[in-house]
């Protein structure tokens, strides 16, 4: 066997420049896939890390839909708290809100819009203005997005007033919204989102904390029919029960069957590719007849002459594969200083792409290699 790979290395050394031609589809469908499944990777494993929770081992979700679209105060209540707490096995319940922010109305003289407002982080990094956040105390100071100033301000908000559900605020500082990120268009001291803003926020979503000796599946359920049955506002909407855990799941898998799908279409190209393998073995067999016959004169069997050009076949798209991976590897070090995330080389990808250049050479190489195992003894040596 070793015989046989050194025999077909020198054999694709012969013709550098044809067989590196004829790599180079291959080199340039694995370098894409290897981009493509690396960025994908990269972007589902940001977007899932924001739907896991170190807590979600021990804790059940209690969801509340309302039945009318414009009904935006129902949900859990204090009573409700005390319900749910009253369940054995429970150790605390936490009710927090799926929309965490106020939909307000915003006036600039005669222009009015609509805009979605949020008690601000700890730090926000601001385009114009100074200083990361703003204290309790700044009751009428708030940040707004730059998407904001520039369609109610047409860009220039910095210190001019806006009014807010009929509140009159000043903007000390203006922030941008990045492309795969998301923030309201205001914020506003936390004193001052809980004292105007934070009543419009329903508590639909009640985070039910078990104790490490009770049974998760049994406090869910213990839960959604105490809520059935005593939850204030049962007749207004529906009580359900939110598993993070498939939900983490099943959008995960909706992400990688994107990557999967788009890195498909990358790799058609190894279509194209495997066909300039095949045809560069058929003209390797051509020039290697006089080599065949002389094999076969020496007792060479049809399965030994089939085996050396398939061999050859796929080292030539293994090698073009390698080089590919090197490749990719080096463009996404590259991608990732113009990224927002970064992009993730699996192991899953490099071994899928070396199984898929083996199988490049192995299926089309197969067809020039079987031509070249039936060639009979006799036509070979009346060529000679």
């Amino acid at each position: 066997m070793l015989d046989k790979v050194m025999i077909a290395l020198k054999s694709i050394g012969k013709n550098k420049n044809r067989n590196f031609l004829t790599m180079l589809g291959i080199i340039i469908g694995i370098t894409s896939v290897i981009c493509i499944l690396a960025i994908g990777d990269g972007f589902t494993k940001v977007e899932t890390k924001g739907l896991q929770d170190h807590n979600t081992k021990n804790r059940v979700t209690l969801s509340f839909t309302p039945s009318s679209d414009d009904d935006t105060t129902s949900g859990f209540t204090r009573n409700d708290l005390s319900v749910l707490e009253g369940i054995t096995g429970v150790d605390h319940v936490k009710l927090t809100s799926v929309n965490p922010e106020a939909s307000v109305t915003v006036q600039h003289q005669a222009k009015k819009s609509s805009a979605g407002l949020n008690k601000v982080p700890k730090k926000l990094k601001l385009s114009e203005g100074f200083g990361t956040t703003l204290n309790t105390n700044d009751t009428s100071d708030i940040f707004i997005s730059k998407d904001l100033a520039d369609k109610v301000f047409k860009g220039k908000a910095l210190n001019k007033r806006l009014v807010i559900n009929d509140n009159v605020f000043v903007v000390s500082g203006i922030y941008k919204i990045g492309d795969f990120s998301y923030r309201p268009d205001i914020y506003v001291s936390k004193t001052t989102f809980k004292q105007l803003f934070a009543s419009q926020i329903s508590q639909d979503e009640a985070k039910i904390y078990v104790k490490s000796s009770a049974s998760k599946k049994r406090v869910s359920k213990s839960a959604l029919n105490e809520m059935k049955k005593f939850g204030e506002d049962a007749k207004l909407g529906k009580y359900g029960v939110s598993h993070v855990d498939q939900i983490t799941k099943s959008f995960t898998k909706t992400l990688n069957n994107i990557t999967y799908f788009v890195a498909f279409v990358a790799g058609i190209s190894l279509l194209i590719a495997g066909i300039g393998v095949m045809n560069v073995m058929y003209i390797t067999v051509s020039e290697r007849r006089k080599e065949i016959g002389i094999r076969r004169a020496f007792g060479a069997t049809s399965g030994d002459i089939r085996n050396q050009f398939l061999i050859e076949s796929i080292i030539l798209c293994v090698i073009g594969g390698l080089i590919g991976i090197a490749l990719g590897y080096s463009l996404v070090s590259i991608i990732n200083h113009f990224l927002p995330f970064k992009a993730v080389v699996t192991a899953y990808a490099i071994v899928m792409s070396l199984s898929v250049s083996t199988a490049v050479g192995l299926i089309f190489g197969f067809i020039p290699s079987n031509k070249a195992a039936k060639s009979s003894l006799v036509g070979l040596l009346k060529e000679e």
